[in-house]
Order: C-alpha cells, then sequence, then structure tokens
C-alpha cells in the first residue's frame, strides 16, 4: 500500500467515525468535524485537478545526438494557473539509463509563475532513446490525493554514439604478410593496361615480343595495380549471458574498440571493411577517414543478437584472407579454438590483433594471451570497467530562473 493510500484510508476511517458519533449522539461537534474533514478532501481534489488542467511542462536543451558517458544539461520548465494550494508537482523524465528508464522530479511552482529546472542527464550506455517528460502528477496540500496525466508535448529522439579511443594501427607491411605477401603483389598480372620501353631490372615474362619487333626496341607490358589489401574489423555480436548493465557495458565496450580499430586503419591509408554477423547480417566498409561516420552509426544500432559462435563467424571469413592484409578480432570470449583460429591467420601472413574485452585474469586465460603474442599475433585485453568509474555520469537537477 503506497502512502498516499494508507493516509487516506485513515482520512476516511476518522470520518466514518465522527459520522458515527454524531449520529448515535446527535453532538454537532462530531458533525462539525466530519463537514471540516470533507471539505478538506474536496478541497484537495479541486486543487489537485486545477493544478493538472492548467499545467503545462516544456523540456529543452536536449541534443540530437551525444557520445557515450556525456551528460546533458537539460531544462524544463514548470508553469500552472491553481490559486489554491498543492504539496508538490512531480515531473517524470524519460531518460536513457542502466535501470529505470525515467526520472522523477519534485518541484514547486507558485501559480501563473514559469520557473525553470535545470537537470542532469546521463547517458550511459550506446543506442537510440526517447527523451522527455512522460508523465506529471500532482499532490494536494494534505497529501491525501495524487492524480496524474502525460503531457501532449512529443519525446525528443536522442541517439548515444559510441566513443572513439585513440589506438596504434595494426601496421600492414611486406615483413608483416610472410609468405603469401606474393600472391598480393602490386601488380595484377591478368589486367594489361599499357606499354612502355624496356628499362633495367624487368622480368622478361613481361616483354611485349610482337611489339618490340615492330618497332625494333624492347617494349614491356605495363598492369594496373591491385587495390591495397584491406583490414576486417570482426565484432563479435553473439549475446552476451550478463547481468542487464554488466552486458550493456560489454556491448559498448566490444562497439568502442572496433570502432577504434577501424578509424586507426583508415587514418593509416588502409581500408577497412566490418563484417556485422548478427541476426540481420550486414558489411561496412570505407577508404578514406570520411567514412568515419558510417562506421559509428552502425556500431551505434548494432544489436547483439548473432545466430552464429564466434568460431563460426570466423570461419566465414576464411575465404576473404586471400586478399586480406590484417585482421582485428574483438569478443567477450577467448577460447582456446579462437586463439588456434588467430594464429592460423597469423602464419598465413595476415597481420591479427585479437582484443579480448574482459575482466578477467586467470592463468589459463592470460597463458592464451602470451600464446597469440608469441606466434606473432597482437594481442590484448580490455577491461571494460577500467575507465567506468572516472567517468560514471553523475545525475542532479537545480533549479533556476531564466
Amino acid at each position: 500500500m503506497t502512502p498516499y493510500a494508507s493516509r487516506r484510508a485513515g482520512f476516511a476511517l476518522v470520518m466514518a467515525a465522527m459520522l458515527a458519533a454524531g449520529l448515535s449522539t446527535g453532538t454537532r461537534l462530531y458533525y462539525l468535524i466530519f463537514y471540516a474533514l470533507l471539505a478538506m478532501l474536496l478541497l484537495g481534489f479541486v486543487s489537485v485537478v486545477w493544478t493538472l488542467v492548467t499545467l503545462r511542462v516544456e523540456l529543452r536543451g536536449v541534443k540530437a545526438r551525444v557520445n557515450r558517458g556525456d551528460r546533458i544539461s537539460a531544462v524544463f520548465s514548470v508553469r500552472h494557473g491553481c490559486l489554491l494550494p498543492v504539496s508538490a508537482i512531480r515531473v517524470r523524465l524519460s531518460v536513457p539509463s542502466t535501470g529505470a528508464a525515467s526520472q522523477e522530479v519534485n518541484v514547486y511552482s507558485p501559480p501563473f509563475a514559469r520557473r525553470n529546472f535545470r537537470q542532469i542527464i546521463p547517458c550511459p550506455h550506446r543506442g537510440v532513446y526517447e527523451v522527455g517528460v512522460v508523465r506529471f502528477s500532482v499532490t494536494d496540500a494534505f497529501g491525501l490525493l495524487s492524480l496524474g496525466r502525460r503531457p501532449r508535448t512529443r519525446l525528443t529522439k536522442l541517439e548515444v554514439a559510441p566513443r572513439i579511443l585513440e589506438t596504434e594501427p595494426l601496421k600492414l607491411s611486406a615483413a608483416d604478410q610472410g609468405p603469401q605477401f606474393i600472391s598480393r603483389a602490386a601488380e595484377d598480372n591478368a589486367s594489361p593496361s599499357d606499354v612502355r620501353a624496356w628499362q633495367e631490372g624487368d622480368e622478361l615474362k613481361k616483354m611485349h615480343w610482337k611489339l618490340s619487333l615492330r618497332k625494333r626496341e624492347l617494349m614491356v607490358r605495363t598492369y594496373e595495380e591491385t587495390a591495397r589489401p584491406d583490414t576486417l574489423v570482426i565484432p563479435d555480436l553473439q549475446q552476451i549471458t550478463a547481468l542487464r548493465d554488466q552486458q550493456l557495458t560489454l556491448e559498448d565496450c566490444i562497439c568502442e574498440a572496433a570502432l577504434s580499430a577501424a578509424q586507426a586503419q583508415l587514418r593509416a591509408g588502409y581500408p577497412v571493411r566490418m563484417p556485422l554477423v548478427g541476426a540481420r547480417p550486414r558489411e561496412i566498409g570505407g577508404q578514406f577517414p570520411a567514412d568515419i561516420p558510417a562506421f559509428a552509426d552502425a556500431m551505434l544500432r548494432a544489436t547483439f543478437d548473432s545466430p552464429y559462435g564466434y568460431e563460426q563467424v570466423l570461419r566465414l571469413m576464411l575465404a576473404r584472407f586471400q586478399r586480406t592484409g590484417g585482421a582485428v578480432l574483438v569478443t567477450t570470449r577467448l577460447t582456446t579454438r579462437i586463439a588456434d583460429m588467430a594464429l592460423r591467420m597469423q602464419r598465413s601472413g595476415v597481420a591479427t590483433r585479437l582484443i579480448w574485452v574482459s575482466d578477467d585474469d586467470r592463468e589459463e586465460a592470460m597463458a592464451l594471451i602470451e600464446r597469440l603474442k608469441m606466434g606473432g599475433a597482437e594481442a590484448s585485453r580490455l577491461d571494460p570497467w577500467e575507465s567506468e568509474a572516472a567517468s560514471a555520469p553523475q545525475r542532479g537537477e537545480d533549479e533556476y530562473d531564466g
């Protein structure tokens, strides 16, 4: 039972007792007390209804897009035209939140006066949210009645984008690509584009013998340059089994690690392909830093609902590694099979980096990290809670007029 319900029940019991005493004894005092209590009840009802009918609440200052961890300083104004006193006006705001998707704020506003209140809205997790006033309620001065209604204003769409962290790019050089570098030569022998005069060091197989005989000088064929080997950034989009807050934090960390790796590669001049193998598979690609917003938007809306395990996803990608210069693997699951597949990529000539998103520092898990490093691959553990405490948003509200 709510405090208002218990208070109303006690109030009704007192009224009934006063009425019963007046009817049984005929004493006017009991009738006066009963009518006074009834007047209080009617006065409270009128004040609450009057305030609700004339109440106007507006929210301003909500941005369309922010980064995860930012705090929005929103302003909402309250105004009503009720001359009778009320105890409190409670405004419920829809906000991006880990637990409850709303905040309740108690405010006081005199009649016919617009008062402004500043509310700090935290944005702890990436995603698309609706922010605004979803309900307000009014309590009478005696604390007996509390009624509410929904406002007529629409909610504002808010996009919370994953953060992009500065990270070193995965270098794709001839030395990193091992014995398979021959198959990724700078020229495509199947696509001749022009001819030119012979130069010292040219291979005999490129000679254009017929044209050389006709022109009486040595001529060689030139070929189109193949596209630069791209980098595959493969985030693990399988559902994460954990408490809701932990699950969202891990998802955020995976998205941010993948997005940061994509930005580093694009800025270093390497094309990037990011396959998102979820319930609805798609792929994002880019060649220049100007393509980073497309990757950020994809990571903002990525859903962790993949029907495939991460090992299956990596097997699906094996056929693409022949023309891939590097691969960045981002996952919360580090198993022996995944480590073996990462080492297999590294040995085949694909520069490989594995980012393990976890706070697990058990000896067997760290042994897999060391095994990957000894095999030539880059491997690291990324603790998603390492910086959460320092960047944890605070909530609050203060009043100001303006």
